[in-house]
């Protein structure tokens, strides 16, 4: 959640449970219904920013599992040229793509 948009909201009930609390002691139902309404606000904020967090959050774990995806194809390619030329190294190095490739989709797995 972004931090500013979250302050804002925080700040936007605050103003709100102020604003009705005032009414309250006044005996004011327009200010009481008008800081109802702040917090009924506050609370939309919240839950749009709550929602651009996850859209974040999905975005970059598509992100991550592309990357994984590639890197994992790269590597099988290159064991496989490897294993054609006889040539250790390139299957080595395509093994560890696909390693780092199973790196990076346990690490998705774990922050989801």
């Amino acid at each position: 959640m972004s931090l500013e948009g979250k302050a804002k909201a925080t700040a936007k009930n605050l103003e709100g449970k102020a604003q009705e609390a005032i009414g309250h002691v006044t005996g004011d139902p327009v200010d009481q219904h008008e800081g109802k309404a702040k917090q009924s606000e506050a609370k939309v904020r919240h839950s749009a920013e709550n929602l651009k967090e996850k859209a974040q959050n999905f975005a970059e774990g598509v992100q991550t599992r592309v990357e994984a995806a590639a890197k994992n194809v790269a590597g099988k390619i290159e064991e496989a040229v490897g294993e054609a030329t006889d040539d250790p190294t390139k299957v080595a190095k395509g093994r560890m793509k696909q390693t780092e490739a199973d790196a990076l989709n346990a690490a998705e797995d774990i922050r989801r």
